[in-house]
């Protein structure tokens, strides 16, 4: 593993060179900023407030992800890079960790004006600080979530824009599996539920942190990572 901090160096600095990135950024930090004034009316309610502000990033994580991450194994597949940098002593294994810290740690730059909302709204009267702590605990391990499910889409395809796509796709369709049966007691139906993450993440904003949602968010994001891996094995062979 002494590779993976190279790699996740390596796309820190690709990210802070890329104009769409940047793009990203002020886009996100825009739409989070719009969605935060509309909820501040009278009478305001810091607590509830702050919780929206978590949870906006919920969906807008689905644009931004698929975004950030369509690069990071389809570029290097169509400039023919990916032959060379896996021919290198590198594993498949610190490729895809590699690039995976590289992306989540920009990703967390996003979180800046999150924190400067919730700074103000602590300003205007006193919060718990169990349901913040926990809310950006769920938001990170949510990332960590959707970056691995786009790194892999970025590793089956050459072309970029694909690879937004089909991410955006799958982060759309795991979002809607909270509402498919929702009133339903089958078992399919509550397993459907426990694979979207949002069932999960709304936990988080509420200050409530089960180890079954933990469970979840690292054994999926693991799951993704680890078919990424594969596909580069895979690659390798080809």
């Amino acid at each position: 593993m002494v590779n993976v901090p190279v790699i996740t160096k390596r796309e820190l600095n690709t990210y802070f060179l890329s104009p769409i990135a940047y793009v990203v950024l002020t886009a996100f930090a825009l739409a989070q900023g719009i969605m935060f004034s509309l909820a501040i009316r009278p009478p305001l309610d810091p607590a509830n407030t702050a919780q929206w502000a978590l949870f906006i990033p919920l969906f807008l994580l689905m644009v931004a992800v698929p975004l950030l991450t369509m690069r990071l194994l389809s570029e290097e597949a169509n400039r023919g890079t990916i032959e060379t940098l896996m021919t290198t002593p590198v594993t498949e294994v610190e490729v895809a960790l590699g690039k995976f810290l590289g992306a989540l740690m920009f990703a967390v730059v996003m979180f800046v004006p999150i924190l400067v909302e919730v700074a103000f709204l602590f300003s205007l009267g006193r919060m718990d600080v169990g349901p913040l702590l926990s809310g950006f605990l769920g938001l990170l391990l949510l990332t960590a979530q959707f970056i691995a499910v786009g790194l892999l889409c970025s590793a089956l395809t050459r072309i970029q824009v694909a690879s937004a796509i089909v991410s955006f796709v799958i982060l759309l369709g795991f979002y809607f599996l909270r509402y498919v049966g929702r009133d339903s007691l089958a078992p399919m139906a509550r397993v459907l539920q426990y694979i979207s993450p949002a069932t999960h993440y709304v936990d988080f904003l509420r200050g409530i942190v089960d180890t079954r949602a933990l469970s979840y968010y690292v054994v999926t994001t693991a799951a993704f990572l680890f078919l990424t891996v594969k596909a580069l094995e895979l690659r390798k062979w080809r």
